[in-house]
Order: structure tokens, then sequence, then C-alpha cells
């Protein structure tokens, strides 16, 4: 599935998440990378030489648009809560504009291939807010001319948070319990590992399939 290519840089925004963090670990020890650029508010934990970070407030994107130039895939793990961000708003400032920005200028740039994380259920006719504003970002990128077009839909992720999230320890509870019944076409709701999203991420970078969307059990085949 998977192919090498020559030396090359990449880029990641939302490197200091649960995947994105993860992430950067796997393309560092990637030898055909030599460079991954890292673009955000706050640098990543892991140090590496091969790591430049770049601080950047997301509002002209105009300023690392020079970062994009011989970069051969863009990975975007950015993303939030409506409770984190504060509000609809903010929530849509992060999880729209942030992606859709970032792929429009990866098609200007002619970037190979540009990878998101999107969201289990993402539909941009969905009467929850949180997962039609996925399904519009899923839209608009869609529309972006790149040869590479990939959408992570990972169900509840299982790792390290920095923030509390009480509800998600619940569900935890209850996978841990029942998850023996999610068999079949309910395979993609089992809890899915941070790391796994992570390294599926950088074998479908390098794959020679297009497929746009990979749900929760197609994500856990190509990670494992």
């Amino acid at each position: 599935m998977e192919k090498r290519i020559t030396p090359h840089s990449v880029l990641v925004v939302g490197a200091t998440g649960l995947v994105g963090s993860k992430l950067v670990e796997l393309l560092v020890a990637e030898i055909a990378i030599t460079r991954v650029i890292v673009v955000g508010r706050k640098a990543p934990a892991i140090s590496n030489a091969k790591i430049d970070f770049h601080s950047f407030d997301f509002e002209d994107y105009s300023e690392i648009e020079p970062l994009f130039h011989g970069v051969h895939s863009v990975y975007c793990c950015i993303g939030t809560t409506i409770k984190v961000a504060g509000s609809k708003e903010n929530f849509r400032k992060v999880d729209f504009d942030i992606p859709v920005n970032l792929a429009r200028l990866s098609e200007k740039v002619g970037i190979s291939s540009f990878l998101v994380i999107s969201s289990l259920g993402a539909d941009s006719r969905s009467s929850n807010f949180y997962l039609k504003t996925k399904g519009e970002m899923e839209n608009a990128v869609s529309c972006c001319k790149i040869a590479k077009i990939a959408f992570f839909r990972p169900s509840l992720l299982l790792g390290p948070r920095s923030e509390s999230r009480p509800l998600e320890t619940v569900m935890k509870v209850f996978f841990a319990i029942f998850g023996f019944l999610m068999i079949g076409v309910f395979k993609k709701f089992k809890p899915i590992n941070y790391d796994v999203v992570a390294q599926a991420m950088v074998r479908v970078a390098y794959s020679s399939n297009n497929m746009k969307v990979y749900e929760t059990d197609e994500i856990r085949w190509i990670g494992r």
C-alpha cells in the first residue's frame, strides 16, 4: 500500500493535540522526511532537529504561504470543543475556518496531499452543530483541487488528554463493557487509540489510494 518517495518536507497544524503530537513523533522518525514544519500557537512537546516551528495566530494566512512551498503533505489535526472555544462562533473559527483556509492555501501552492481529522458522523445536513460544522468543512475542503484529500473520521479517541472530559470518561467505561457488541456496521463506533489514527494518516499520505473518507474501522485497519 505504501510507496516511499524522495527526501521531502511535511507541514503539520494541530501538533499539540492528542493525535497531532503523536503524528509529529512519527513523521520525525520517517527517514525520507527531512523537515517537519509545525505551524500553530504553541510549539510541540517533542524536540528534534527536523522540527521547524512557526508561531501563527491563524489570521493572515499570507504570512505562512512561503512555508508551503516544497512541502509534500499537509496534516491538519486542529480541533476543539464548544466548551473550550467558549461559543459556537469560536468553535467554527477553529474547526471550519482553519482547515478550509489551509486547504485553499495547499491548492494554491500545489501540495500533493492534504489530510485532515474530521469526526464520526460528520454531515452538513445534521441538526447537531458539531457534526454539521465538520460536514461543512469536508464539503468546502473537497472543493479544492488537491491530488489527494483524506478525511479521517475517528470515533471516541483513547489516549492521555491534558484536559478532563467527563462524558468521554463515561463512554470509555461503556465501551469497555459492551465493546464486544460493536461488530459489522457498528465497528466504526468503537473507540480507537490516538496513535493508531496518527499512524494511519502517515500511511495514507504515501499510499496510492485516493479514497477521501476513512471511517474508524478503516483507520484501525490501516494504522494497526
